[in-house]
This record gives C-alpha cells, sequence and structure tokens, in this order.
C-alpha cells in the first residue's frame, strides 16, 4: 500500500513538474522575444554617430582654418573649402526625422542649431573663397566660426549623451529579463534534478549533504581571507601572511623583501561619476592585471587588495634592487594601460610606493615606508614608482609640519603677500601689483610657495589662506596711489570651497578699497573644472565692480572658447610665450595674435615673465600694454618697493643698452 501511495503521489509530481516545465518553455520563449525587440529598438535611437560626426567635422574645419590663418598655405584653404561643404552637406543629416526628434526634445535646442547653421550659411561665401580675405576678415571669420563650432560640439555632445542614456535603459530592460531568464532556467535545472532525486537513493542525497558541507567550509575559509570583489587576498590574508615573512626574516636575515604599495589614480572621479557598478568592474579588471604580472613573476610572495582602490605586493627582494624597480615598472604600464568595454574605453593611472629591507633595517617599518613613498609620489604628480629612502620621511615629516604650523602662521602674519609690479610697456609707469603669498616661518625660513601651496589646496586652508591674501592685499592698496590696482589670484579649490563672492563683498567693504582697483586672477582650469558654475560666479563677482583677468593664457585647450562665455576685463599671456618672442617666430606671431584679438573683444593684455629689453620690444610691436616680470622687479614686501616705482614711476623705463635691468630689490 506504501509503495502504491508512494506511486501515485510520484505519478502526481511528474505531471505537476511536465505542466512547469512547459510554463517556463512559454514564459522562456515570450522573454527571448521581448529582449530581441529591445536591443532592436536601442539602436534604432541612437543618434550618437550623426552628432559625433558633426563635432568631428566641425573641429576639423576649425583646425583647416587655424592652419591657413598660421601658415596661408593654399592646401589648407582647399581643406577649408572641403569642410565647409562637409559641414553644409551635416546641416542637411541634421533634418533626418530622428534627429529631429531628438532636437524637439529639448526647448531651445532647435533654435541654437537653426542660428548656428544660419550664421554658418552667411559665412560659407568667406570660407569658400578664403584666400581672398584679409588677416582682419579672417580674425573676424574665425570668431564668427567659434559661435557656430561652439553650437555644433554643444548639441553633439547631447546627442551623444542622450543617446548613451537610452540605450542604457533599454540595456538594463535586456538586463532584467535575462536576469528572469536565468532564475527560470535554474528553475528549470532543480526541477529536473529534483525529478531524478525522487528516485535516487536516501544515501546519495546524504553523501550529497556531506561532501557540500565540506565544500562550504572550504569556500567559507576562502571568502575569510580573500577580497569578495577581486578575488585577491584581502587584509586579513595580508597580515597574516606578512608576520610570517618578516618572522622568516628574523630567522635568515639575509633575506630581503620588498613591498609596492599601489594606488589608483582617478578612481573616485570615474567612481563617482560613472556609478559604483562601473567602479568594481574597474578594480576587477584592475585585479586580473596585478594578479597577470605578478604570477609571471618568479619572486612574488604575495598581491593583496587592503580596500578602496589600495593593493599591495611583497616579493623577495634577492633579484636585486634595478629587478624590483623594473618590475615596478612594469606593473605600472599594464596598470595604466586603457581598460575597454563595449560602452566606452576608461583611462586610469596610478602610483607606486616601493620600499626594500636593507641590512640593520626593522622589516615591520616596510610598509611605512611604501606608504611614505607612496603619498609623496602622488604629491608631486602621481602616475610614477618612487623607491623609500630616509629623505622621503624627512619630507613628510617638514609636510606634516608646514600643514600644522600653517593656520597659525596665518594668525601670526607669517604668511604675507609680496608685489610685483605690472608695468605700461610704453610708458614705463607702474599701473599695478601682483599680490603674491609668501611665507616667512620662524624656524624653517622662507618656505616656497611652490611647497605650501599645494599644501593648503589639499585641505580647508587654501579658503582662509586665500581670504588673508586677499584682505591683506586690499588694506596695502589703501597705502597706494589711487591710480595703482591690485591683483589677487583665486585657486580653484578656493574658488569651489568658499563662498567667493560673499568673501570679496566683504572684504570691499571692510577694508574701504574702491572695488574698481581690484583685479581677480583666475586660471583656466577653473574654467575646466565647471564653466557654467564658474561662468555663473564669475558674473557675479563682476556685478560688485571688480575686474576679472584669466591668467596663463595660451597653456590650455579651450582658451578661445572660454572668452566667448564670459566678458573678461584682462588675459596674461603665459610666460612659456614671453621666452621664446626673442628667438622664435612663431611665439612672436601667437602674442600678435592674441593681442589683436583682445584688442577686438576690448581686452587688456598683460604678458608674463618679461625679463629682457628685447622681449619688452617684441610685446610692444605686438601691441601688448602691460609686462610684469623679473625685468621690472621680483616680488617684493610693500614697504620694499621703491619710492620711484609708485610716485615718478621712473626707475621702471627699460634701459637703452638692451641690458636686463637687475631687480628693483631682491
Amino acid at each position: 500500500m506504501h509503495v502504491r501511495f508512494a506511486s501515485k503521489g510520484f505519478r502526481l509530481f511528474a505531471v505537476g513538474a511536465a505542466l512547469v516545465i512547459v510554463a517556463i518553455y512559454f514564459v522562456h520563449s515570450s522573454l527571448i522575444t521581448a529582449s530581441e525587440d529591445a536591443v532592436e529598438r536601442s539602436a534604432r535611437y541612437d543618434v550618437a554617430w550623426v552628432g559625433a560626426g558633426g563635432r568631428l567635422e566641425a573641429a576639423k574645419l576649425q583646425m583647416a582654418l587655424a592652419s591657413y590663418i598660421s601658415t596661408k598655405d593654399p592646401q589648407a584653404a582647399a581643406q577649408v573649402a572641403l569642410y565647409t561643404e562637409i559641414l553644409v552637406n551635416r546641416f542637411g543629416i541634421y533634418e533626418a526625422p530622428a534627429f529631429r526628434a531628438f532636437l524637439n526634445a529639448k526647448p531651445g535646442r532647435e533654435r541654437i542649431l537653426d542660428r548656428a547653421e544660419g550664421e554658418f550659411l552667411k559665412a560659407r561665401p568667406q570660407l569658400l573663397d578664403v584666400e581672398s580675405l584679409a588677416d582682419g576678415d579672417l580674425a573676424e571669420l574665425t570668431q564668427r566660426l567659434a559661435g557656430v563650432l561652439s553650437a555644433v560640439d554643444r548639441v553633439g555632445a547631447e546627442a551623444h549623451t542622450e543617446s548613451v542614456e537610452a540605450a542604457e535603459l533599454y540595456r538594463q530592460e535586456v538586463r532584467r529579463q535575462q536576469q528572469l531568464q536565468r532564475w527560470l532556467t535554474t528553475g528549470l535545472f532543480v526541477l529536473i534534478a529534483t525529478v531524478v532525486g525522487v528516485v535516487a537513493l536516501q544515501n546519495r542525497f546524504l553523501d550529497r549533504a556531506h561532501r557540500q558541507a565540506k565544500r562550504n567550509a572550504v569556500d567559507f575559509a576562502h571568502l575569510a581571507r580573500h577580497d569578495a570583489l577581486t578575488g585577491l587576498p584581502n587584509r586579513m590574508a595580508f597580515n597574516e601572511t606578512f608576520e610570517r615573512l618578516i618572522a622568516e626574516q628574523s630567522v635568515c636575515p639575509d633575506r630581503g623583501l620588498a613591498i609596492f604599495a599601489i594606488d589608483l589614480d582617478g578612481f573616485k572621479s570615474i567612481n563617482d561619476t560613472l556609478g559604483h557598478a562601473v567602479g568594481d568592474l574597474l578594480l576587477r579588471a584592475v585585479a586580473e592585471r596585478l594578479e597577470r604580472r605578478t604570477s609571471s613573476l618568479s619572486n612574488t610572495l604575495i598581491a593583496a587588495r587592503l580596500g578602496g582602490d589600495e593593493f599591495v605586493v611583497v616579493l623577495d627582494a634577492a633579484v636585486g634592487e634595478d629587478e624590483v624597480l623594473s618590475q615596478a615598472q612594469r606593473l605600472l604600464a599594464d596598470v595604466c594601460l586603457p581598460y575597454r568595454s563595449s560602452d566606452t574605453t576608461l583611462m586610469l593611472g596610478a602610483t607606486i610606493g616601493v620600499a626594500l629591507s636593507s641590512s640593520g633595517s626593522d622589516a615591520k617599518d616596510l610598509l611605512v615606508d611604501a606608504d611614505l613613498a607612496l603619498s609623496l609620489a602622488k604629491a608631486h604628480g602621481k602616475g610614477t614608482v618612487l623607491r623609500f629612502d630616509p629623505n622621503i620621511r624627512d619630507t613628510y615629516e617638514r609636510r606634516s609640519r608646514l600643514e600644522s604650523d600653517m593656520r597659525d602662521a596665518l594668525v601670526a602674519g607669517d604668511i604675507r603677500p609680496n608685489y610685483q609690479p605690472k608695468v605700461d610697456i610704453l610708458t614705463g609707469r607702474v599701473i599695478g601689483l601682483e599680490a603674491l603669498a609668501r611665507w616667512s616661518h620662524p624656524a624653517l625660513g622662507m618656505v616656497s610657495p611652490c611647497e605650501f601651496i599645494p599644501i593648503a589646496e589639499s585641505s580647508s586652508v587654501i579658503v582662509e589662506l586665500g581670504r588673508t591674501i586677499l584682505e591683506t592685499a586690499c588694506r596695502d592698496a589703501l597705502n597706494l596711489p589711487e591710480e595703482i590696482g591690485i591683483s589677487v589670484n583665486l585657486s580653484v579649490n578656493q574658488f569651489l570651497r568658499d563662498d567667493i563672492v560673499e568673501t570679496v563683498r566683504r572684504t570691499l567693504q571692510a577694508t574701504g578699497l574702491p572695488p574698481q582697483r581690484l583685479t581677480l586672477e583666475v586660471t583656466e582650469s577653473l574654467m575646466i573644472s565647471d564653466a557654467g558654475s564658474a561662468v555663473d560666479t564669475l558674473v557675479r563677482l563682476k556685478a560688485l565692480g571688480v575686474s576679472i583677468s584669466l591668467d596663463d593664457f595660451g597653456t590650455g585647450y579651450s582658451a578661445l572658447s572660454y572668452l566667448r562665455s564670459f566678458d573678461w576685463d584682462e588675459i596674461k599671456i603665459d610666460r612659456s610665450f614671453v621666452m621664446e618672442l626673442e628667438t622664435d617666430r612663431r611665439a612672436r606671431a601667437i602674442v600678435r595674435l592674441i593681442t589683436s584679438m583682445a584688442g577686438e573683444l576690448g581686452i587688456h593684455v598683460t604678458a608674463e615673465g618679461v625679463e629682457t629689453n628685447g622681449q619688452i620690444d617684441a610685446l610692444s610691436r605686438a601691441g601688448c600694454q602691460t609686462g610684469q616680470g623679473y625685468f621690472y622687479g621680483k616680488p617684493m614686501p610693500l614697504e620694499d618697493l621703491a619710492a620711484a616705482i609708485l610716485n615718478s614711476f621712473d626707475a621702471s623705463q627699460p634701459e637703452s643698452n638692451g641690458s636686463v635691468r637687475e631687480p628693483i630689490a631682491s
């Protein structure tokens, strides 16, 4: 009777299982059809290629025109005509229904592109006959074309962004459906296994459960000592191995160890902008490369992930110092190769600090030494391999001391502005001073701004430092003749972290300095960080009545576009161009172009780094109004500025024999 009952129960179970399998089959087929449809829809909505093509063609037209302006080469003129017609065709392609739908999706986008097309068609005859244009017409044409190309670039960028986002939504839909398919498939196999298991002997189940328990025990032991994301040994496993290696070295002092402390450069930015899912994939890819490289080395003892984007490798140093450093360089090269996926290509850097044990040294300090070398390498530019030596510890201790002393130095007045004259090139009259922070440490002496400014920018001290220099400079300016203005630099971190508009407003009110005597200098890196927000803040600053200057002009990638986005009062030509004025005709041509363009826009031009009479002559011929540099004087305390500079100004006139004048004060 028990047999018949079991048989009947099994038949009922088998019928139920068959019905479930049929249901799974139909649901699975439906999901496959839905997935294929989602993939097809994701391809139909991708307009990124149209926008990207326009951006590329616009960029090539801009490059061809720039090439013709600088070389007057007929072939460059032909390239201008060619890419003009190509871009005309591109505006026709923009009329396609799919792209028009993209344009209509956002108010104003179609109007921007249509206005750009109208401007471009007006400029088209001049572009096709560019060889007949004079230099002034070429400059005007370049300015007009910049707005057109900026609009094409903006619309193309938005097309790419929205297409990528739409495609990602469809891919997410596919992934959800595929996940459900996997669950259905898994359920199907579990059901089949259950049917087979019903007819198996009970001892088979018990045996299987026993083996599974053993495997779970092994898996749990592995998980406890390995990173769940990358599969590398974790901090616990590293500490155990490192302690064992130290113990072995204490028994065999001749055995050397080497440690690589590895930190990824730029990972936080990628993780924040693209999301933790992409960040996790990137960490896995880094771990795979790390494991592949270290496994190929015969002297690798352990490679582990300590957490976040921090990795560590321990090696046997018996191969020699040079080979260990070479291994670190090869590992760095592997990690820095591009990371490609189906969607994009990511660039990621890395920095490695290396520490090697030596005779008489304590191996327990190796990890700390490697971290110190890593910290110093990252502070000096990243992307390098740096070996620890005792001087690094001194450097680190000095950096820590400067960081801890900086706030007290601001309160005590040890950090104050020095001033460098800005001189009218034609008359030799001082028209302004630039305030530059200088630190006189009571124990360490003068500390270079190249040393303490980066330390301040890496912490919130930069806000307090910027406020102190601004307020002191404004108060000092009240002791100067009214026709002399004062310039103060704003760092990117100060600009982003502080309510800079309110700070400047309060400072002007507290000091009583007329706002028209204050100029705030910013660099192009500020615009790169967040151009829209930066321009909004600059507009609010200018509304206070102060002047705004673009420093280090010509060294970045998009300076011309920034001239369109904001009404600058001054641009400062970077010293790298001024240094080569006497020897490089291209530098002279660039300076002439900058001054001509600035003149058209009503922007004052100052040249930095002026050191010789020859440079003064070249700047004067180029139409540059103001010079600044050692030719006129080094940065110095206000009380050391010669009265002749501030009153009669005769001392700042260039000497007639062409020699370089000594600084006003040292």
